[in-house]
């Protein structure tokens, strides 16, 4: 059973989830992680492409409705960190210590059928398909559990990244609490709106637009992305939403083609320049239980696994990076 563990001497949470030490690839050597591309499994993912809806789905996803076959499926972990059904109970021990019971959701997303369709080539209308499955999950933990506080949707691409299949998908995480992250973005957010009285994504995109020097690598009617000013690692995106929206399930189907489109050319970017790279991202929302917050703004984070954080960045939260934002979105720009 998970358990969810305070630091307390800092802000730091913990999910403590032994049961996911069992999947495949877990604490396994590097002459093993080799042997097994040598001689690939068969992908139980692909399996699923052609069966049809199996009663242990969460949910059937996005259906072609030419073909009735499906474009997405919503599956359960099989080694979920999080369980949803527990009782959520919290415990005190020894005066300083805090922790809750494991209560969550944690969910695989499948985001094609096809093996092949990695973000760079995957056709727009599939990738409709993966942000309105995205959409459809948000909706479904906002009215479902009133214990969540937050969900992450997030995918790992790469063993670098964490990505234990090879087969395009994300994963959903449901926590009852928000994540220390979420909490800072929040957190300095409010405070420039209270001082200033606007929303300091929006105002970002209205200066960025400006910049002497441009950090914008591409954008369209309604998308933005570009490389953060204090980007922590070499070619981070980030992607927003030009209309102000703190819950990424309200975006528009207008929002959603032209969200398609920003992230097919940011990942034909990131391939040309860095020649597919193991890369995480993650979409950024407000609390479930505050989806319209005026101070917050829904947004995508991009990290291609370039570098590896070492001993100064785990000892201070401070990281180096070797690429300027500046430099990396002038490549992306010119790639894409």
């Amino acid at each position: 059973m998970s358990e969810i563990r305070k630091d307390p001497l800092s802000y730091t949470w913990v999910v403590l989830a032994t049961e996911r030490a069992k999947r495949p690839h877990a604490f396994r050597k590097r002459t093993e992680i080799k042997e097994r591309r040598a001689k690939p499994r068969p992908c139980p993912l692909c399996e699923e492409a052609g069966l049809p809806i199996k009663e242990y789905a969460i949910w059937p996803g996005v259906i072609d409705k030419k073909t009735g076959t499906w474009k997405t499926r919503v599956l359960p972990n099989k080694y979920p960190a999080l369980r949803p059904g527990l009782e959520l109970a919290q415990t005190e021990m020894d005066a300083i210590f805090h922790l809750l019971s494991g209560v969550g959701g944690h969910e695989v997303i499948v985001e094609t059928p096809r093996h092949e369709d990695v973000l760079s080539v995957m056709p727009l209308d599939q990738m409709e398909a993966m942000i309105r499955t995205y959409c459809q999950r948000y909706r479904y933990w906002r009215s479902s559990d009133p214990r969540i506080a937050y969900v992450l949707i997030f995918k790992n691409y790469g063993l670098a990244a964490g990505a234990s299949l090879e087969h395009p998908h994300s994963q959903l995480v449901a926590t009852p609490i928000i994540p220390p992250r979420i909490f800072e973005e929040l957190t300095e957010a409010k405070k420039y709106y209270e001082l200033n009285k606007e929303c300091i994504y929006c105002k970002l995109i209205e200066v960025e637009k400006k910049a002497e020097i441009s950090r914008v690598i591409l954008e369209n009617d309604t998308m933005f992305a570009l490389c953060p000013f204090a980007s922590r690692f070499p070619c981070e995106v980030s992607i927003l939403p030009k209309r102000h929206s703190a819950a990424f399930e309200d975006i528009t189907q207008r929002e959603v083609s032209d969200l398609a489109k920003i992230l097919s050319g940011v990942f034909k970017g990131v391939d040309a320049v860095l020649g597919d790279p193991p890369y995480n991202y993650m979409i950024h929302v407000a609390p479930l239980r505050t989806p319209g917050l005026l101070y917050y703004h829904w947004h995508i984070e991009i990290i291609p696994r370039l570098t590896m954080p070492a001993g100064f960045e785990w000892g201070t939260d401070i990281y180096i990076n070797v690429v300027s934002p500046e430099e990396a979105a002038r490549a992306l720009r010119e790639a894409e």
